[in-house]
């Protein structure tokens, strides 16, 4: 059995197509699909489940966390991301 409390809730940071950073709290198994324990050094990098919306003319694609019900800190939950920053081979 795991630790006590774990899994537990994490902070992570993502960076946008323009460099912003935002901010989102959660259970960890919404970020890593399982992929973290207890024992995991951090920063560590992780993943958030995704839909794209929409392509911009300068080639960002504006992505909603919505899947999972995830939002940003500030309650944002479209961004403008680069196409190399999404794993789309993850299911």
């Amino acid at each position: 059995m795991g630790q006590p409390g774990f899994p537990g809730w994490v902070r992570v940071r993502m960076v946008d197509a323009d460099g912003k950073s935002w901010f989102f709290v959660d259970k960890i198994p919404v970020f890593t699909g399982g992929q973290l324990n207890a024992d995991t050094r951090l920063p560590a990098p992780v993943r958030v489940r995704c839909s794209i919306v929409g392509q911009e003319e300068d080639g960002a694609l504006v992505i909603s966390t919505q899947p999972d019900g995830v939002e940003a800190e500030v309650g944002q939950t479209l961004f403008r991301v680069r196409g190399d920053q999404l794993d789309r081979h993850t299911v």
